[in-house]
Formats: C-alpha cells, sequence, structure tokens
C-alpha cells in the first residue's frame, strides 16, 4: 500500500478561515484563494510554505459539514491526512482490506480542480483523505 500513497495536505478544521490563516500567514505561508465546495459543505483555502507540510483549512458551510460535528466537539483541529492516488479504486480496495470505513466518495471537488478526494476512516488511524492524481 505504502507505493499507492503521495502526501497531498494535513486538513484543518476551524470556525473562521480568515481568522485561523491569519495565525499561518504570519508564520509565512501563503494563502490560496478561498474556494466553497458544496459537494463537501466546506469553504476551502490551501496553504503553502517552502520545507513545510502544505495545509488546508476547512470551515463548515452549514450544520451538514462534518467538519461542523468535528469543531462542536473538538474545537479547532488537525481533521484529516491527505494523500494522492495514482488509482483511486485501488487505493480504496486496499484501505478497505485495512479495515477502513468508506466515508464518503469518491466525489469532484471544486478546490482541487475538480479531481475526485474520498474519504475514509478507521478508529485506529483517523480520517484519510484520498485524492486522484493528475493525469
Amino acid at each position: 500500500m505504502n507505493a499507492l500513497l503521495q502526501f497531498h495536505h494535513i486538513g484543518i478544521a476551524c470556525r473562521n478561515i480568515e481568522r485561523t490563516r491569519a495565525f499561518y500567514l504570519d508564520m509565512g505561508y501563503k494563502a490560496s484563494a478561498v474556494t466553497d465546495d458544496p459537494i463537501q459543505h466546506v469553504r476551502v483555502c490551501f496553504l503553502d510554505m517552502e520545507g513545510a507540510p502544505r495545509l488546508e483549512l476547512l470551515e463548515p458551510m452549514d450544520e451538514q459539514s462534518p467538519v461542523a460535528r468535528t469543531l462542536d466537539t473538538v474545537g479547532v483541529t488537525p481533521y484529516h491526512l491527505c494523500y494522492e492516488v495514482d488509482d483511486m479504486a485501488m487505493a480504496i480496495t486496499s484501505l478497505r482490506r485495512q479495515r477502513f470505513l468508506l466515508v464518503s466518495g469518491p466525489v469532484p471537488a471544486c478546490a482541487i480542480d475538480g479531481r475526485h478526494v474520498a474519504f475514509l476512516f478507521k478508529k485506529d488511524n483517523g480520517l484519510i483523505e484520498l485524492v486522484e492524481a493528475h493525469h
């Protein structure tokens, strides 16, 4: 399975992208534009800095957002790890064999050029996002 996964970003659940982004901008990160993703019910902003992991800030658009539930119980927190995969179906099958539960997807993601994403969860490992590689 390891050869199939290429690290992409760390997702961070936040209540307000502008307030949370300010901290990272002060640290030297550069921010993308904020994108609304009605499929996932989130607003998204990517943060990049040379030599640091890419971050994705996720703000719930409404109470249907799974991010809203996390914020209600935990507050602002790392939410998921994302990995880029060449073969989405094979990666999902491999993770499901390891007892990960497919939570959602694959569905197109507005903030990542419409590439498909899927979310899988396992209690011992947390939430993982898969994003299809550019082809």
